[in-house]
């Protein structure tokens, strides 16, 4: 039983892993033929949203996942090189993109280490960099960071999926009825935000399974640790 157990799991992870397509390739300064480490690569999608990030590594090498690149396209930028931008629906990977030396806007991709950062599964946004002054609940700012949207319910997807969790400081304290927290908690309470791709919520006792969705975790700044009762507001909702 268990090995019959072990083999659909591994068939979940490979039926899941072949629903992807994985974005890959190498950053190289045009000019030595050197690879270039801290390039900001982004996928925008057809309607302009970032959908992911990821800075080249040492080698120049860069790796996402998305379940489809129809209407996206990349775009890899870095200090004093010009940027390129790459339509992703016809091309195969890994790419190998050569950067020219030359002035480079990046207002529109002002990608600071402190703004977004992915550490294995997990990305993590920093609030202050996505918050503009009228915002008045963190569901505001969560709607400017890439991937995610929120509905009027409060109600978050990622990649345009449901999220599966919604947790506070690492607790589930609202369960289904997160959208009081996506509505009501103030943003100014909120230092960052994690989401963690292909989370699997601990489940005792009740089979294997397997989750492509995300969860998302709100990491709060140390005054409203101090101050604010979550348990109280999901009773109250």
């Amino acid at each position: 039983m268990k090995r019959l157990f072990t083999s659909l799991f591994c068939l979940l992870i490979a039926c899941i892993a072949m629903s992807q397509i994985n974005v890959s390739g190498t950053v190289i300064d045009k000019e030595n033929n050197e690879p270039l480490s801290g390039a900001s690569v982004i996928i925008k999608g057809a309607d302009g949203k970032i959908k992911k990030y990821a800075s080249s590594k040492g080698d120049g090498g860069f790796a996402m996942t998305l379940p489809s690149v129809e209407g996206c396209r990349l775009e890899v930028s870095m200090m004093s090189f010009a940027k390129k931008t790459i339509p992703l629906d016809s091309v195969s990977f890994p790419l190998k993109i050569y950067l020219e030396h030359g002035a480079t806007l990046l207002k529109e991709v002002a990608v600071k280490a402190d703004r977004i950062r992915e550490q294995g599964d997990t990305i993590t946004y920093g609030v202050s960099a996505f918050a503009h002054t009228q915002d008045r609940s963190i569901g505001d700012v969560l709607k400017r960071m890439p991937g995610i949207d929120v509905e009027k319910s409060g109600k978050i997807k990622y990649q345009g999926e449901d999220i599966n969790k919604f947790y506070i400081e690492g607790s589930d304290l609202l369960g289904g009825k997160y959208g009081i927290a996506t509505n009501g908690i103030s943003h100014e309470d909120v230092g960052a935000v994690e989401v963690m791709e292909n989370h699997q919520p601990m489940q005792v006792l009740s089979g294997i399974s397997f989750s492509d969705k995300a969860a998302i975790n709100l990491k709060l700044k140390n005054k409203a640790k101090a101050t604010r009762s979550f348990n109280g507001e999901a009773r109250g909702g």
